[in-house]
C-alpha cells in the first residue's frame, strides 16, 4: 500500500496550519526565550557593591626658613590641580585599576586575583572626589574588598613616592659630589697658600695696621718728648757751664775719697793763706808755708783729676766742690738724669723707626698676599654657599613627598550594602516585559502589514 500521498497530505495540512498561526508560534517562542533569559538572570549569584569615596586636597603649602651661617631655603607643596598637563584624579583612577593594586588586594583577602572583579571608578566633574565601587559575593566580602583596595592603593602610592625619592636622590647625588669636591679643592687651596705665605688670615692685616697706627702715635709722642728733653738739657748745660758728660765726671770726682781729701786740704790751706796774709806780709814764713801748702794741694787735685777724668775735664773740674753747694749738686744731678732720659727716648725713637719700617715692609707683603687670600676665600665661600644651599634644598625637598602623588583623605568609609546590586528583580521583570511588548508589537505590525501599507498608500 502506498503511504506517500497520505504523508504528503499531512505535511501540507501542518504547513498550512503553521503559516496560519506562525505569528502566534513566534510570539510564544520569543516570550519563552525572554522569560528564560530573565529567569537565568535572576538565578545568578547575588553581587553586592560597597562604595567608598576619597578626596584630594585642593591647596598647596609653602614655608621659608634660614640657617645661621648657612643660608636660607624654601619648601613648597603645589596644589595637585595647578598643572594643566595632567589630572591627578585620572592618574589615581588608573592606579586603582592597576594590576599591582588588584594583586595586593587579593593577597590581603587571601584569594586569587582572578576571583576579584576590577573596581568601578567614578569621577565627578569640577570636584576632587573619587568614588570607588567594589563588588563581592556578600555584603561583608564587598566591604572587605573595598578596604583592601584602599589599603593597597595607599601602599602603592607610598611605593611610588619612595621610588621617586630614590631616583631623585640618585640623580642629584652626582651633582652634590661635584659640589663637595669643589668645596674641598677651594679649602685645600687656602691651606696650601697659608703654608707657603706669611699671611694666615685677613685678621693679621687688620692687626698689623692697628699696630702700625699705635707705633706711629707712640713715635710722634716720643719725638716730642725727645725735643723737650733735648731743649731742657741744652739750656741747663748752658746755665751750669758744663755738659752732661762733664757733670757725670764731676760726680765721679766727688765720689773719689782721695780727690775729696785733696779738695779739703785745698780749702784748709786757702783759708790759712787768707788768714795769714791778713796778719803778715807775703814774705812771712807762715804765709809762704801756707802758699806752698795750697799750691801742693792744687797740684795734687789736678793730678788726681787728670788721672780720673782726663786732662781736658780736669782743667774744668779739678776745683769744683759740689758738697759745698747742695743746690748746685741737685742741678748737676738733674742735668745727668734728664740727659739719661734723653738718651733713652732717642733710643726708643730709633727703635720705633726701625720697627715701623719693618712693619711697613711686612704690610706690603701682607697686602699682596691678602688679595690672593681674599680671592681664595671668596671662591671657598661661593663653593660652600652652593654646596650648603643645595644640601638644604635637598633636605627640604625630601619633606615634599606629596608633590607628584598628593595625599588622599577618605571622605566616605566603605559601605556595608543592605541589598545585592544584582540580580535586580524589578529591573529584570521590567526589561522582560518591555521586551515581550516590543516583540508582540513587531509581530502585530508584520501580521497586518498589508492593511497598514494600504492605509499609508490611501492617505498619500
Amino acid at each position: 500500500m502506498n503511504t506517500l500521498p497520505v504523508l504528503a497530505t499531512h505535511q501540507g495540512r501542518f504547513s498550512r496550519r503553521f503559516r496560519q498561526y506562525k505569528y502566534l508560534w513566534v510570539s510564544l517562542l520569543a516570550t519563552l526565550i525572554v522569560a528564560g533569559l530573565v529567569v537565568a538572570y535572576l538565578s545568578k549569584s547575588p553581587v553586592y557593591a560597597s562604595a567608598l569615596s576619597v578626596v584630594l586636597p585642593g591647596s598647596g603649602s609653602s614655608s621659608n626658613f634660614a640657617i645661621d651661617d648657612v643660608g636660607s631655603a624654601s619648601q613648597s607643596t603645589r596644589t595637585p590641580f595647578s598643572s594643566i598637563a595632567f589630572n591627578p584624579l585620572v592618574n589615581y583612577k588608573e592606579i586603582f585599576k592597576s594590576r599591582g593594586v588588584i594583586q595586593s588586594a587579593a593577597a590581603r583577602l587571601g584569594v586569587h586575583p582572578t576571583a576579584l572583579t576590577p573596581p568601578r571608578i567614578e569621577l565627578r566633574e569640577r570636584t576632587s572626589i573619587i568614588y570607588i565601587h567594589a563588588d563581592g559575593g556578600s555584603a561583608e566580602s564587598a566591604q572587605r574588598y573595598a578596604w583592601a583596595l584602599f589599603d593597597s592603593f595607599q601602599e602603592e602610592l607610598e611605593r611610588l613616592r619612595q621610588d621617586e625619592m630614590l631616583r631623585r636622590d640618585n640623580s642629584i647625588s652626582s651633582v652634590m659630589e661635584q659640589y663637595r669636591l669643589r668645596l674641598m679643592q677651594t679649602r685645600q687651596a687656602i691651606v696650601d697658600f697659608q703654608q707657603r705665605s706669611l699671611l694666615v688670615s685677613g685678621e693679621q692685616v687688620t692687626q698689623l695696621m692697628h699696630t702700625l697706627t699705635n707705633i706711629n702715635e707712640r713715635r710722634i709722642s716720643v719725638q716730642s718728648s725727645v725735643r723737650n728733653a733735648h731743649d731742657f738739657v741744652r739750656q741747663l748745660g748752658i746755665d751750669l757751664g758744663v755738659s752732661p758728660a762733664l757733670a757725670g765726671q764731676a760726680f765721679r770726682l766727688q765720689s773719689d775719697p782721695e780727690f775729696r781729701g785733696y779738695l779739703k786740704e785745698l780749702d784748709t790751706s786757702a783759708m790759712k793763706v787768707a788768714e795769714y796774709s791778713s796778719l803778715w806780709g807775703s814774705k812771712h814764713p807762715k804765709v809762704v808755708a801756707q802758699n806752698l801748702r795750697y799750691d801742693t794741694a792744687q797740684q795734687s787735685l789736678k793730678f788726681r783729676s787728670t788721672k780720673l777724668v782726663g786732662t781736658q775735664s780736669a782743667e774744668i773740674l779739678h776745683n769744683i766742690d759740689l758738697a759745698s753747694s747742695i743746690h748746685r749738686a741737685e742741678l748737676f744731678a738733674s742735668l745727668m738724669e734728664n740727659y739719661a732720659k734723653l738718651q733713652g727716648l732717642q733710643a726708643e725713637s730709633t727703635q720705633l723707626d726701625i720697627t715701623e719700617t719693618k712693619l711697613e715692609d711686612r704690610l706690603k707683603v701682607f697686602t699682596r698676599e691678602s688679595a690672593e687670600l681674599e680671592r681664595l676665600e671668596r671662591e671657598h665661600a661661593l663653593a660652600e654657599a652652593v654646596f650648603t644651599s643645595a644640601a638644604v634644598k635637598l633636605e627640604a625637598g625630601k619633606s615634599d613627598i606629596f608633590a607628584s602623588y598628593p595625599a588622599l583623605q577618605m571622605l566616605g568609609l566603605p559601605s556595608l550594602p543592605y541589598a545585592p546590586k544584582s540580580p535586580n528583580t524589578t529591573i529584570a521583570i521590567a526589561i522582560g516585559a518591555m521586551a515581550i511588548l516590543f516583540i508582540l508589537f513587531g509581530l502585530f505590525t508584520a501580521w497586518h502589514r498589508q492593511y497598514l501599507i494600504s492605509l499609508l498608500l490611501k492617505n498619500s
